[in-house]
Parts: structure tokens; C-alpha cells; sequence
């Protein structure tokens, strides 16, 4: 059990690094190919679309990233011995979806503002 403990750590920490590098870099080369347009208003405009999508998207991925978390903790036996297991166990699941939703919380707000600007 402790082999399958340690394999899950590693993919759901491996995948997690993967999307946050290639959001960065995805964000990045948008945000300089935006910042050489000329025109002040559309450059903002753009700009704030790319910030207000980024946190949707991140959100949505790191909220139900962490709900597949718990399910898949819930699911599976994966410790050692039974007196490891406990809530502890769901803590990191539990505060990957709270900062997930917090994120998402912070686009949905940019999107109603751009909404009521337009």
C-alpha cells in the first residue's frame, strides 16, 4: 500500500506542476503578444480578458482537481496501516478546492465587472 501512496503523490504533484508551468507559459506569451498592441484601450481590454479567463480556467481546473483528490481518497485504500488514514489525509484535497474556488471566486467577479462596463 505504501508503493500505490507514493506513486498517487507523485502523479497528482507531477500533473499539477505540469498545468501551472504550461499555464504560466501560455499566459506569459499572450500577455507579451497583447502588450505590442498600439491601441491603449484594446491592449487593456485584452489584458483584462487574459487575467479574468486565466483565473476561471485555473479555478475550475484546481476546484475539481481537488474534488477527483478526495473522491479518489475516499475510494482507495492507500495506506499502510488502517491508523494512518483519518482526515488529516483529505486536508491538502480540501484546501487545493478552497483556493480553486477563490480563484474562480476572483475571475467570476472581473467577468461581472467587464459585463457591466460593455
Amino acid at each position: 500500500m505504501g508503493e500505490l501512496y507514493y506513486y498517487v503523490w507523485e502523479f497528482v504533484t507531477s500533473v499539477t506542476i505540469i498545468i501551472l508551468v504550461a499555464a504560466y507559459i501560455i499566459h506569459d506569451r499572450l500577455k507579451l503578444r497583447y502588450e505590442k498592441l498600439t491601441d491603449d484601450a484594446e491592449k487593456s481590454a485584452k489584458l483584462e480578458q487574459l487575467s479574468m479567463k486565466t483565473r476561471l480556467i485555473l479555478g475550475v481546473l484546481a476546484f475539481f482537481g481537488g474534488i477527483a483528490w478526495i473522491i479518489y481518497m475516499e475510494t482507495h485504500t492507500l495506506y499502510i496501516s488502517p491508523e494512518l488514514e483519518g482526515f488529516h489525509n483529505l486536508v491538502p484535497a480540501i484546501v487545493m478546492s478552497v483556493i480553486g474556488l477563490i480563484v474562480f471566486g476572483g475571475g467570476f467577479q472581473k467577468y461581472l465587472k467587464a459585463g457591466k462596463s460593455d
